[in-house]
């Protein structure tokens, strides 16, 4: 059966659009106003005229009517310009951007050493560029902008930076896709990445996906580069998507986010640990007789207007949340309970009880009990046996608040 795939923006992508859109709503605005100019036109065309061999279409007619047809196929109608690099190292292209305009560049003996297809499939690639950013109202290639001067701002913190990162890994892998829905044999793709990213001239596409099928039986890989992902990324995100598998976007995002880290959050993801640090503090404010005026001021630092849940509190959501987050984050759960055991010592033994209970039911209890043991300065055994009276203390804490 003939594989048809639509090419479109992955989740990340439309997310970060989102988020954007809300939260850098001038900077927004203005990119959107302020398209490619004539002036920078200009300068594009004159730098890859002083830096690449134009190939002319007389020259190379075949090369060009395969770039014609490719990008008729993802719906593009631009004029196409293919060049050549001078003093190229390694095989690879790129594209050039200016609206309505492709502008390819080849660097090395691409055309040597990649079959009639695997042509196709690199032409793809590259116009798939061009396909983000025009397409979809040119929104994508506003956010590739908005996310770059936002790194460039001398205020840029790490979400910044791994926000720019993670869209560009994205990208290429959307691109990916774009070489897929083109040629429509997965095979073909993978060998094109594999020839451009080592030279090697003769590659069993196969051979390369077991590969980097063992290679990702580690649940700690995710992409580390910050322009592409790693070949066997991509390679294994071809070939989910070849397979037509439900929950290719999900493995995607595993393979190239990787497990929640606390040191290298985006902005999504900053926002997905401020919504748990609340759902957490709600967790342990549920019960009414942790809600003296110092806990609720303690509350209050992490949210001015913190009020506590006036229903039932589930942790089901938390539970699934802290399943798929790295240590650096449990740590950092840990300390947060920790917080708020201490933040009023008349209640005793009864919050460091809560914690213990709400520690053990999103598993990282132990984790808990060595930090609390050590920055409490308890004895094992006096931990222990609050631990084996949990259930008895937490039922003595809510029979005290109903007498009051």
């Amino acid at each position: 059966m003939e594989l048809i795939l639509d090419v479109t923006p992955l989740p990340y992508h439309q997310q970060i659009r989102d988020y954007l859109q809300r939260q850098q709503r001038e900077v927004w605005e203005w990119y959107a106003s302020n398209r490619v100019q004539d002036k920078q036109a200009d300068a594009v065309r004159f730098e890859l005229l002083k830096s690449t061999y134009r190939v002319d279409r007389d020259s190379q007619p075949q090369l060009y009517e395969q770039a014609d047809q490719v990008a008729r196929e993802l719906g593009l109608d631009v004029s196409v310009t293919i060049y050549q690099t001078q003093n190229p190292q390694g095989l690879n292209a790129s594209l050039a951007y200016l609206p309505n305009e492709a502008h390819i560049v080849f660097h090395g003996a691409v055309a040597d050493t990649l079959n009639h297809q695997e042509i196709r499939a690199l032409l793809g690639h590259e116009l798939s560029h061009l396909l983000l950013w025009q397409g979809w109202d040119g929104e994508y290639l506003i956010v590739d902008q908005v996310l770059s001067a936002l790194t460039c701002d001398p205020n840029a913190d790490t979400p910044h930076l791994e926000s720019a990162r993670l869209f560009q890994l994205y990208s290429e892998i959307f691109c990916d896709r774009g070489a897929l829905a083109v040629v429509q044999d997965a095979k073909t793709v993978v060998a094109m990445l594999v020839k451009v990213m080592t030279g090697v001239a003769d590659v069993n596409a196969e051979s390369y996906l077991r590969q980097a099928e063992e290679i990702l039986q580690d649940p700690n890989v995710r992409a580390d580069d910050y322009t592409h992902p790693e070949a066997y990324i991509r390679a294994s995100a071809i070939q989910l998507w070849a397979d037509k598998d439900p929950q290719a976007d999900d493995k995607i995002s595993r393979m190239i986010e990787g497990p929640l880290r606390l040191q290298q959050l985006d902005l999504l993801s900053q926002q997905r640990v401020a919504r748990l640090t609340r759902q957490l503090i709600d967790l342990l404010l549920a019960a009414p007789w942790m809600r003296t005026d110092a806990v609720l001021a303690h509350a209050r630092l992490f949210y001015h207007d913190y009020d506590p849940p006036s229903a039932v509190v589930g942790d089901g959501e938390l539970v699934e949340a802290f399943a798929d987050v790295d240590d650096s984050l449990r740590d950092y759960a840990c300390y947060l309970l920790l917080d708020f055991v201490t933040s009023d010592r008349d209640l005793e033994e009864f919050p460091l009880a809560a914690a213990l209970t709400h520690s053990e039911r999103l598993g990282f209890k132990p984790r808990f009990t060595d930090i609390a043991r050590k920055e409490l300065r308890l004895r094992k055994k006096q931990i222990e046996k609050i631990d084996q009276d949990k259930t008895d203390l937490l039922a003595k804490a809510a029979a005290a608040i109903a007498t009051t």
